[in-house]
């Protein structure tokens, strides 16, 4: 998640842009389609960057926060502020948002264009194969970004962090819980225990193929941080802390 101050999102915005020009003159460039492939791409930003404000959600959480840390919805640039107040729509964030996929679209699908041409070779390959390839080649990033690149988290300091790290390294315990394959977690909030036995509960949110939200792992550690001798999965609807 980037936080940005004024004179960085404009300055960031100006770049997008340039970048979003640049690449759309390269495809003009390289193919007649260019025009479909721009409009395309210009239609799925503002999609995706709507997608994002409800897949990728942290609430507000109190670890290692003087209070109440303001949580956000969006990834990677926060499209929603304050998730207990409903949320407060962030014009701004969504705009840019929606030039960072834009410009992630035109690239990948730039880099999609040039793998097919060395595969393919040629016009004579089938029309179906050059479908299914550039469909494969455009989804299965998509799918298995959760495997490479981490969702957005709160952010923890201190006692609060080290003992969020041990958790993640039990999160094999109790991954088979889940109805779906877990491929990342991040970290929602760490607070006391609502068994309560001394130590911290840890929440993770869990994620599967395409980033899709599954629901939460919470873990209970033990009174030294160390170890969990107690966890589960939850579903979307539940709660942590209750």
């Amino acid at each position: 998640m980037i936080r940005l101050v004024a004179w960085q999102a404009v300055t960031l915005g100006l770049a997008l842009v340039a970048l979003a020009v640049l690449l759309s003159v390269w495809w003009r460039q390289q193919n007649d389609r260019w025009l479909l492939v721009t409009g395309a791409c210009v239609g799925l930003a503002p999609a995706f960057s709507a997608w994002s404000g409800l897949a990728f959600r942290v609430a507000d959480y109190r670890s290692g926060c003087d209070g109440l840390c303001l949580g956000f919805r969006g990834a990677p640039i926060p499209t929603f502020q304050g998730e207990t107040a409903g949320g407060q729509f962030l014009p701004g964030g969504f705009i840019l948002n929606s030039l960072v996929y834009l410009v992630l679209l035109l690239g990948w699908a730039a880099v999609v264009h040039a793998i097919l041409r060395q595969l393919t070779l040629g016009a004579h390959t089938r029309l179906l194969t050059r479908v299914l390839l550039g469909s494969a080649l455009l989804i299965a990033p998509f799918a298995l970004g959760p495997l490479f690149l981490p969702a957005p988290e709160a952010h923890v300091r201190g006692d609060p962090q080290r003992i969020a790290i041990n958790a993640r390294r039990e999160i094999y315990l109790y991954d088979q819980l889940a109805p779906l394959p877990i491929l990342r977690v991040a970290l929602d909030d760490v607070r006391p225990r609502t068994d309560g036995q001394s130590g911290m509960r840890v929440c993770l949110r869990t994620y599967t193929f395409f980033y899709l939200p599954v629901g939460y792992m919470y873990l209970d550690m033990t009174p030294v941080g160390v170890h969990s001798n107690a966890g589960g999965v939850l579903p979307r609807t539940d709660s942590c802390w209750r």
